[in-house]
C-alpha cells in the first residue's frame, strides 16, 4: 500500500477533529456530517479525486458545517462544535509533539503540526466571531459564552468538563487573535453569562459557596491582562442608557458588586443569624457575627481585586473604570435624601461595597502616618476633571456624554458656597482653557471618589440606621404610655390593646 499523500493525511485529519465527510462511501466516515454540497463543488471544479479536506477548502468546509440543517443533523451548537473541534486538534498536535510523533521524518511532523495549527487558528476565528456576533450563525444549542463559563466554574482537577484544563490555552489563543480586532465584544458575553449566574438565588447568598466560585471564574479571566485592559470598553461595561438603579442590574460589574450579606440583598442571613438571636449566648452571636465578617472581608477584597486589576490595565481603561464609578454616584445622589425610594437607587450592599473598593484603592496613601502624598489632594479636580469631558489621560475631564457627572459636581459645589464663590470657581475653567492644565494624578482622583462613595455608600446607610433606630424608640416609649394608661384608649382599642402590641 503506498505512503499516504500529505493532502490525503489532512483530509484524513481534518475530517477526523471536525466529525464530517465530503464522501458518504467511504464505511470508516459513515457517522459523521455529510457536507455533499462541498463535496460536488470541489468534484466540479476540480475533478474527481479533489474533494479533500486541506487548509486550502478548510473554510470552505467549516462554512458548510456550520449552516443550520448541518447544525441541527449534528445536535451540537456552533460553538459546542467549534470548541470540540478545537480541542480534537489540540490532542492531535500533542500527539505529534510528543513520543507518538518521534516515529515520523521531522519534516513530515512539522509540516503536518503547522497545518493543525491553522486549522486551529481559523477555529479560534469563527469561535470569537460566534462570542462577537452569534446573529451570523444558527441558534441552535447551547451558546459559546455558556460553554465557556461551565469550563470557568468548574474545578479543573475534576474530569467532567475537559475544556476545564484546556481554558487558558484557549483563552491566549483567543486574545492574540482578536486583541486589535474586537477582543471587548468577544468577552462581553462570557461576563454577561457569569453576571446571570451570580444573580441565582444558589449564587448570590453569602451562605452558599457558589458566589465564591464566581468571583474566582472572574479572577481566572482577569489574570489575563489583555482581559483585564478589554473590560472597560466592553458594550456592556457602562451603557449610556444605565442610570440609578440599572447601574446595579445592568451593567458588567452591577451583579458582582450587588452581592452582600444586607438584608436587602439576601433576606437568608436574617432568617440564618438572627430569627433566634434573643435565646442565644452573647459568645454565640459574637462568632456568627465574626463568621459573617470574615465572608464579606474576603467578598470586597475580591471586588477590589478587580477593580484594581481595571485601574492598573492602563490610563484609558482606569479613566473609564472611574467613569463608571462616578456616573453611578452621580445617578444615585437620592441614596442621601431623606425620603428615598430605595427601587430607584442601589442597594446598601451595593452602595458598601463601591465604598470599599475605593477606599483600599486610596490605602497607598491614606494609611501613610505621614500622611506625605495627601497633600497632591486638589480642590481644583471638581472644575478642571469632574466638570470636563475627554477622559483620555489624567489632565483630561470625565464627564460623560449625559453630563450625570458634571451635573452632579456642579450642584453639589454650589450647595457648599455662595454663589459669587460658586461662579469664580467654575470660571477659572475658561478663564485658563488656553494654557496648560493640571495633571492631577489617580491620588485626586481616588481622593474624591472614595470620599463620595463613603457619602453615598456607609454614610448614607447609617444615617437611615440611626433614624430608624430612633423612630423604633419613639415607638416603644408610645407603647409603654399606654400600657401604663390603658384607661385613656377606647372600650373597643382596649380589648384590642395586648394583640396590637403583640404585633
Amino acid at each position: 500500500k503506498s505512503p499516504k499523500s500529505f493532502d490525503e493525511w489532512q483530509d484524513d485529519a481534518f475530517s477526523n477533529v471536525l466529525s464530517v465527510t465530503l464522501d458518504n462511501t467511504n464505511p470508516k466516515r459513515s457517522n459523521r456530517v455529510y457536507l455533499q454540497s462541498v463535496g460536488d463543488e470541489l468534484r466540479s471544479e476540480e475533478g474527481p479525486s479533489a474533494a479533500l479536506i486541506t487548509t486550502g477548502t478548510l473554510e470552505r468546509v467549516l462554512v458548510a458545517r456550520l449552516e443550520e440543517s448541518a447544525v441541527a443533523a449534528s445536535g451540537v451548537s456552533v460553538c459546542g462544535f467549534l470548541i470540540n473541534s478545537w480541542r480534537s486538534i489540540n490532542a492531535v498536535v500533542s500527539n505529534l509533539s510528543g513520543v507518538k510523533g518521534k516515529s515520523l521524518d521531522p519534516s513530515i511532523r512539522e509540516s503536518r503540526i503547522a497545518a493543525l495549527n491553522e486549522a486551529q487558528q481559523l477555529l479560534v476565528s469563527y469561535i470569537g466571531l460566534s462570542l462577537q456576533m452569534p446573529e451570523l450563525f444558527p441558534q441552535l444549542g447551547q451558546p459559546g459564552q455558556r460553554i465557556l463559563v461551565s469550563a470557568l466554574l468548574a474545578d479543573a482537577s475534576q474530569p467532567e468538563n475537559p475544556l476545564t484544563p484546556l481554558l487558558d490555552v484557549l483563552l491566549d489563543q483567543l486574545i492574540a487573535r482578536f486583541k486589535d480586532d474586537g477582543l471587548p465584544e468577544v468577552i462581553a458575553p462570557v461576563f454577561r453569562e457569569l453576571g446571570l449566574r451570580a444573580a441565582l438565588p444558589s449564587n448570590r447568598s453569602l451562605l452558599q459557596p457558589g458566589f465564591r466560585i464566581i468571583l474566582q471564574a472572574v479572577e481566572t479571566l482577569m489574570a489575563h491582562a489583555e482581559i483585564a485592559q478589554a473590560i472597560p470598553h466592553m458594550p456592556t461595561f457602562d451603557p449610556e442608557d444605565c442610570d440609578g438603579r440599572k447601574m446595579q442590574t445592568s451593567t458588567a460589574l452591577g451583579v458582582f458588586l450587588a452581592l452582600s450579606a444586607f438584608p436587602g440583598s439576601d433576606e437568608s442571613i436574617v432568617k440564618v443569624y438572627y430569627s433566634d438571636a434573643p435565646s442565644r449566648s452573647r459568645q454565640d452571636n459574637d462568632g456568627l457575627h465574626n463568621s459573617l465578617r470574615t465572608t464579606v472581608q474576603f467578598l470586597q477584597s475580591s471586588l477590589f481585586g478587580i477593580f484594581d486589576k481595571l485601574v492598573r490595565s492602563g490610563v484609558p481603561e482606569r479613566n473609564l473604570t472611574l467613569q463608571y464609578t462616578l456616573r453611578t454616584l452621580a445617578t444615585n445622589a437620592l441614596r442621601s435624601g431623606m425620603q428615598v425610594d430605595m427601587a430607584k437607587v442601589v442597594d446598601d450592599g451595593f452602595a458598601d461595597n463601591l465604598a470599599m473598593v475605593w477606599l483600599r484603592l486610596s490605602e497607598p496613601f491614606t494609611n501613610d502616618p505621614h500622611l506625605r502624598r495627601v497633600g497632591r489632594v486638589d480642590a481644583d479636580w471638581v472644575t478642571f476633571r469632574a466638570v470636563r469631558g475627554g477622559g483620555g489621560g489624567d489632565d483630561e475631564g470625565l464627564d460623560d456624554e449625559q453630563h450625570h457627572i458634571s451635573t452632579y459636581w456642579r450642584e453639589l459645589t454650589r450647595i457648599s458656597a455662595d454663589k459669587e464663590f460658586v461662579d469664580a470657581y467654575f470660571d477659572r475653567h475658561n478663564l485658563q482653557a488656553s494654557t496648560v492644565l493640571p495633571s492631577f494624578g489617580f491620588i485626586c482622583d481616588c481622593f474624591f471618589t472614595a470620599a463620595d462613595a463613603l457619602h453615598l455608600g456607609p454614610i448614607s446607610t447609617i444615617s437611615r440606621y440611626l433614624d430608624l433606630l430612633k423612630r423604633i424608640g419613639k415607638f416603644k416609649d408610645e407603647i409603654e404610655r399606654i400600657q401604663a394608661a390603658p384607661e385613656l384608649l377606647p372600650p373597643i382599642q382596649r380589648v384590642n390593646l395586648p394583640a396590637a402590641v403583640e404585633r
